[in-house]
């Protein structure tokens, strides 16, 4: 049996030590895709971050888009004047008060609409009027309004400023 013996160990030596060998490849191996697939995960989450950030600023940028023209919408330039004079008489017409503006002044500094307005009519159209003024889209700022009653009529002078944004 020895003789047998000592030629089959060394066979099955050699071969555990193959086996060794190739298990100690294989987990190097592993090991080596391993780190790789982390890095490609890593990599594949910091580009679905990228895309979610991405899209994230688009929606903040629609967003702010719409707000913007909002603001657009509600901030007084020069070319917004006129126009703001005739809504002002129109609104005065509606709500069935005589409306004059009386004086029109721009400021510079501050950038600044002074508006006098001088209305005439029953006291609800009057009052209901005061309220549309301070109602606008714009920031109105009242600086005095004098009311008085002439006979039957309500009379009214208000002065107000608005600010202007170019």
């Amino acid at each position: 049996m020895s003789k047998n013996s000592k030629p089959t160990l060394i066979v099955l030596s050699v071969v555990a030590f193959m086996l060794m060998a190739f298990l100690l490849l294989d987990i190097y191996n592993i090991r080596a895709k391993n780190k790789e697939t982390s890095r490609l995960l890593n990599q594949a989450d910091e580009a679905a971050e990228v895309g979610v950030l991405v899209q994230s600023i688009r929606l903040i940028q629609n967003n702010a888009r719409e707000d913007l023209e909002a603001f657009e919408e509600l901030a007084l330039s020069d070319s917004k004047i006129v126009p703001l004079i005739e809504s002002i008489e129109k609104a005065g017409q509606s709500l069935g008060v005589k409306t004059e503006i009386a004086s029109v002044e721009k400021t510079d500094e501050p950038q600044q609409l002074n508006l006098i307005i001088e209305t005439e009519g029953s006291w609800a159209g009057t009052l209901s009027f005061l309220k549309a003024i301070e109602s606008l889209p714009h920031r109105v700022m009242v600086k005095s309004v004098n009311v008085s009653k002439d006979e039957s009529l309500w009379s009214a002078t208000i002065a107000l400023s608005l600010y202007l944004f170019n």
